[in-house]
């Protein structure tokens, strides 16, 4: 658990570092050239000039605004959450995406050892980012079950869908989700239909803390 709260840590300040490179350092960068433009332009069409230095204006203040919105999400405190820690994450991360999804969790998730926590969280962490970027759908759901000696994970989403799917596609990183599945004895299909979706299955074979495989 503490590697993958590691992960989560490095990837959210990847995130910054990106919510910053894209928006307000190009932003910026685009008023500062507007600026050095105005020093010709006062001298040779003052009219547009002044209608130059009302659009920098209006995007100064819609960057303050964006760095306030910032700051606040990241010195606000957040209740500390009562649902499972791995249920927990992966809200975390669709939230990152901009994904609302809903986490179902039936069974003792908390019980799972590191290595398969890690695996079903890589797992529904690439489901998720898959449907955010590709599927075009409103939300998704993410199932969480653990019934005996197996974890059931399932990745649903309601978007456009395709009609192949295949370990070969480097857009859907099925091929490496699989091999988190596979590296712990486990098996993972992904489905879709156009039109009607596309659902990620894995079952994992269940390793408790303190337990050996």
């Amino acid at each position: 658990m503490r590697h993958a709260v590691e992960s989560i840590l490095l990837e959210e300040r990847t995130r910054w570092a990106m919510q910053i490179h894209d928006g307000l350092t190009q932003s910026v960068t685009s008023a500062v050239l507007e600026v050095q433009n105005l020093r010709h332009l006062i001298e040779t069409d003052p009219v547009a000039a002044v209608r130059i230095l009302h659009e920098v204006e209006s995007e100064i203040r819609d960057d303050l605004r964006h760095i306030r919105e910032l700051l606040f999400e990241m010195t606000s405190e957040d209740e500390i959450p009562s649902e499972p820690t791995l249920a927990s994450l992966i809200k975390d991360f669709a939230a990152r995406w901009r994904m609302p999804a809903t986490v179902e969790v039936e069974g003792d998730i908390e019980a799972l050892n590191d290595a398969t926590v890690e695996a079903a969280y890589a797992i529904a962490s690439e489901a998720l980012a898959n449907a955010a970027k590709h599927s075009g759908a409103p939300d998704a759901r993410v199932a969480l079950s653990v019934d005996g000696d197996t974890l059931h994970i399932e990745v649903h989403d309601r978007g456009r869908g395709m009609v192949a799917v295949t370990d070969d596609d480097p857009h859907f990183g099925i091929r490496i989700m699989r091999a988190r599945a596979e590296s712990l004895g486990g098996t993972l299909e992904m489905t879709s239909t156009p039109g009607h979706g596309t659902s990620v299955v894995a079952v994992l074979p269940v390793t408790r803390d303190g337990e050996q495989r």
